[in-house]
């Protein structure tokens, strides 16, 4: 089959402090510590096969993702940006949907021909975190596309268990291929959902909401925000391109945060009242996080979800007299998190589609990241199978 790998040479850096089990796995917590001059490379690989709790698919649709772009993009040190768990050489892309052509013999609830989409974290059930319904967090934890080959190949082998059926959404839109480029999104949107709505339960119909970044998942904020009623949705970024898009996915006001004194800006926009819940999707929590303090009303919520290894100062007697919090968020798992995406996108009330600005055929994948390094494109989606259309 045909596949995009991404190759790394292993070479921990001196602070870095490699465990047992990362030495013997090659899976390490911190890619950005250990992965060193990075590298695509398109080719032949061996198809995969389907154990017996696997389906194997075609797939239909993928997504390149920040992460993609983090493993991919390297800093002035030559390492990886990507600060999370990480295998290499693999394939890349964890952001799909795909048919299914076979199922093993253990698979039940899933047919030959069923269309889906696939969690990319791949919890283990059996740890203590996952004992506690909280999978995102799995101690035994892989990455589909980070630590195990992803999507971004003609055909995977998944476990039944992470995919979830796109039937809702191919019968309403009556088109298998726009169901497919939907389903691609699921994942990505999930992240956001599992964010805003999951990690802390204070999300109300009418808030004012806040979100830095405007890539996928900051775009993802933006239409979930819409969908569920906030009253005001403040988009910011420094692409005015992705800012156009935040508009079209419902944003009510658009920002570049450069040099803007956010708190009044914040306060002025919210009637003095401040933001109630703020999404951290940019990754730059110094500039994003950091200057809030009054601009943030009584009992807001913040939800990080970019990835950062910088330290970051907070004031936390702000947090502390207005009853702020702050919960990180990681993954999309669990709590009926896809699904309920699937379902939204379903009854019409969520349409990611705004957010794809190009499609590209597999082949010219490694293309497809050379153009994303401008950051001016929101969502470029890879079709393995297919050739691209015009029709977003």
């Amino acid at each position: 089959m045909n596949a995009l790998q991404l190759l790394a040479d292993w070479n921990p850096k001196a602070a870095y402090q490699i465990s047992a089990p990362e030495l013997q796995s090659r899976k390490v917590k911190s890619g950005s510590s250990v992965w060193h001059n990075p590298r695509l490379e398109f080719g032949i690989l061996p198809d995969p096969e389907c154990a017996a709790d696997e389906v194997l698919l075609e797939v239909s649709a993928v997504g390149i993702c920040g992460s993609d772009m983090h493993m991919y993009e390297a800093g002035a040190d030559g390492y990886i940006l990507y600060p999370g768990l990480t295998r290499f050489p693999n394939i890349l892309g964890h952001e799909f949907s795909g048919r299914i052509l076979e199922i093993g013999k253990d698979v039940r609830g899933l047919a030959v021909g069923d269309l889906v989409a696939v969690e990319e974290v791949n919890w283990c059930g059996t740890c203590d975190a996952c004992r506690r319904g909280l999978v995102n967090h799995c101690t035994q934890m892989e990455e589909l596309g980070f630590t195990t080959p992803g999507a971004m190949a003609q055909y995977i082998a998944v476990k039944a268990k992470y995919c979830w059926k796109l039937e809702e959404i191919a019968e309403r839109l009556g088109d298998e291929r726009q169901a497919m480029l939907l389903g691609a999104m699921v994942e990505p949107t999930g992240v956001s959902y599992h964010a805003m709505f999951n990690r802390l339960s204070t999300w109300k119909p009418g808030v004012y909401a806040a979100v830095f970044g405007g890539g996928p998942i900051g775009l993802a904020a933006v239409a979930l925000a819409a969908a569920a009623g906030a009253s005001q949705i403040i988009a910011l970024d420094v692409s005015e391109s992705r800012l156009e898009i935040a508009r079209k996915l419902g944003a009510t006001t658009t920002l570049n945060p450069k040099g803007l004194d956010l708190n009044a800006t914040l306060l002025e926009l919210t009637h003095g009242h401040g933001v109630d819940f703020v999404i951290e999707a940019a990754g730059a929590p110094m500039q994003t996080l950091s200057p809030l303090t009054s601009s943030l009303a009584v009992g807001a919520t913040i939800a990080h979800i970019g990835r950062s290894e910088k330290p970051t100062s907070l004031s936390l007697e702000h947090y502390q007299v207005r009853g702020v919090q702050l919960a990180g968020s990681l993954g999309h798992a669990g709590h009926g998190t896809f699904p309920n995406v699937i379902r939204l996108m379903a009854s019409g009330k969520l349409d990611m589609r705004p957010m794809v600005s190009a499609q590209m055929a597999l082949r010219d994948a490694k293309a497809a990241f050379k153009r994303l390094e401008s950051r001016v494109d929101a969502k470029i989606i890879l079709l393995p199978n297919s050739e691209p259309t015009e029709s977003v």
